[in-house]
């Protein structure tokens, strides 16, 4: 099955991560995680909230059963709760007023109210790639270390506590041991697909253009505008 983006900015947006697999025991509440998983997601909150901007460019790999590995190529740019990313032929801006998501292959914009307050809590998306793994919405393990492109990532399983939010099974994050700093999230969906965000290069506090929240429809001169918001 061809998935294009479009598509996918559809599936991003809304979907959340998902029911654990059968186990042999039951997670039921945050609290049953590991210690050391715990305190290792802290100090990536840490280091991650005392950055005022952060940019980063990374790729998102799709990988379907019997299908080739689609990888797209994007960046984004964040500010608090304004972000500014770029996916393939897509662009999407959050701002204080509305979400933008710019089809460029289409020429299509389309405007969506902002999300409740909680109400992305869990999602996989561009936006909350620094963020996805806050809360108690999950259930923590530490699974030793790996060698990824020469260096030694500490791995993290996580498995969301709501089991009836998707299709999902679990995350699999890994983290610079060094650094700390996160490299690689996937997540893993019952179908056998896995969902991949590669973080390649981070940078905080990078300066950002005075504009780079704000949309202006001046600067998409022939794109059908389609407000969504309620």
């Amino acid at each position: 099955m061809k998935v294009t983006y479009s598509l996918l900015a559809l599936f991003f947006l809304f979907i959340c991560m998902a029911p654990a697999a059968a186990q042999t025991t039951q997670y039921t509440a945050a609290a049953d995680s590991d210690p050391e998983a715990k305190q290792l997601l802290e100090s990536i909150r840490k280091k991650y909230d005392g950055y005022t901007t952060l940019t980063a460019d990374f790729r998102l790999e799709l990988s379907f059963p019997g299908q080739p590995v689609e990888t797209q190529q994007g960046s984004l740019s964040r500010r608090g709760d304004l972000v500014h990313f770029k996916l393939g032929n897509q662009e999407g801006i959050i701002n204080d007023e509305a979400a933008y998501f710019i089809l460029h292959g289409s020429k299509e914009v389309q405007i969506n109210d902002l999300p409740e307050p909680g109400e992305a809590t869990g999602m996989l998306t561009p936006q909350t790639l620094f963020s996805f793994y806050e809360g108690n919405q999950y259930v923590l393990a530490l699974q030793g270390t790996e060698q990824t492109d020469g260096r030694t990532t500490q791995v993290v399983e996580m498995k969301p506590l709501d089991r009836d939010a998707s299709d999902f099974t679990k995350l699999r994050l890994l983290v610079d041991q060094k650094s700390q700093e996160i490299v690689s999230v996937r997540a893993f969906s019952r179908d056998g697909s896995t969902y991949t965000f590669y973080l390649d290069d981070t940078q905080g506090n990078a300066a950002l253009a005075a504009d780079t929240f704000t949309f202006q429809q001046a600067d998409f001169p022939g794109y059908h505008v389609e407000d969504l918001r309620f």
